[in-house]
């Protein structure tokens, strides 16, 4: 009888505590009032059996957000701000020293006020404000836009302070290491601000896409989600985020004779960079520009280099001219007719 004594008095102990809840209530220190109808709400009336939140989640699971490798990254001062939700968050409250040992990937509350303030506010943007952004330039003044909640996704998707000392017609330029932009520098291209801008048979200026969409990138890349393929958290753009401007979907076929535009004069700088030894394509896959390194500490003319960085800058924007045909027809062209 005695491998039975333990069991009997657990379950005796859980059977007290059962009733004495039962008779005493939940009546301990009172938490802040939720976001429901009253005070008397139940967690519940949010946490229901809705799929919404769930949809959500696994919307952003099959995002590039989600699977593009943030791992490590929040413990480097220069990478947290964006790698790391812990880093984010130090960075809109002002810090400087973004590290975080036990740094976590960007999730839900990066973007939202989940739970901060319990009223109609809760789960808002949690920035909206204008930003400034930078270009890998040295001398230019960092721009300052507002894009509505596309200002969120602005922070991070934008060129770091690269300190290039590159002027067209001054002086030769050494290529360092790791030359480029940085990745997503989206915003830099959507507000035509970063490039080299070599001066040759196409002006300078922006596509519509710049100031008619009222939200930015969320607007595009947010819209009626498709399963977990694209639209809403997965932030891929599908043809339902292009239809509340483009009425017509025959509209569409334009952008796509643009984005083959553009990927032609991609080709065609490519071939002149190589010609210059300042681009080595990747052996395994000759489409790719992958060895940005190849050309490190090789000496370059200003408009060589100019060329160089209006490549990677492009290339790293990734639409295609999509977010500003203008400006990337432009960036392209006149560096072509440089280096020729």
């Amino acid at each position: 009888m005695r491998k039975y004594f333990l069991p009997v008095v657990f379950i005796t102990h859980l059977i007290v505590i059962c009733a004495l809840i039962s008779f005493l209530g939940c009546e301990g220190e009172q938490g802040p009032t939720g976001p429901g109808a009253d005070s008397s709400d139940s967690c519940g009336s949010c946490h229901n059996v809705s799929t919404d939140i769930l949809a959500k989640q696994a919307q952003y699971e099959a995002s590039v957000h989600a699977t593009g490798g943030h791992g490590g990254y929040g413990t480097r001062n220069g990478c947290s701000h964006c790698h790391s939700h812990e880093g984010f968050e130090l960075a809109m409250a002002g810090a400087t020293d973004l590290v975080s040992e036990n740094s976590t990937p960007p999730n839900c509350r990066t973007c939202h006020n989940i739970h901060k303030n319990y009223d109609e506010t809760d789960y808002a943007l949690s920035t909206t404000a204008a930003v400034a952004i930078i270009s890998p330039l040295a001398g230019d003044t960092p721009l300052t836009i507002d894009i509505g909640k596309g200002n969120l996704c602005a922070h991070c998707h934008q060129s770091r302070d690269r300190g290039y000392e590159i002027a067209v017609g001054g002086s030769d330029f050494e290529i360092p290491g790791h030359f480029g932009p940085h990745h997503g520098p989206q915003s830099n291209v959507l507000v035509g601000f970063g490039g080299v801008e070599i001066t040759g048979s196409e002006s300078y200026t922006n596509s519509a896409h710049t100031t008619a969409v009222t939200n930015g990138c969320v607007t595009c890349h947010m819209a009626e989600n498709y399963r977990n393929q694209s639209g809403g958290h997965t932030f891929n753009v599908n043809e339902t985020g292009c239809v509340a401007c483009h009425a017509d979907i025959d509209d569409l076929e334009d952008y796509r004779g643009a984005q083959d535009e553009i990927s032609e004069l991609f080709d065609e700088l490519a071939v002149l960079l190589v010609a210059d030894s300042l681009l080595v394509l990747d052996d395994d896959d000759p489409e790719d520009l992958l060895e940005s390194e190849a050309n490190e500490d090789k000496i370059a003319s200003s408009a060589q280099a100019g060329a160089l960085l209006n490549l990677w800058l492009l290339l790293e924007d990734k639409s295609l001219g999509i977010h500003n045909y203008k400006y990337t027809k432009a960036l392209l062209t006149n560096s072509i007719e440089a280096l020729e």
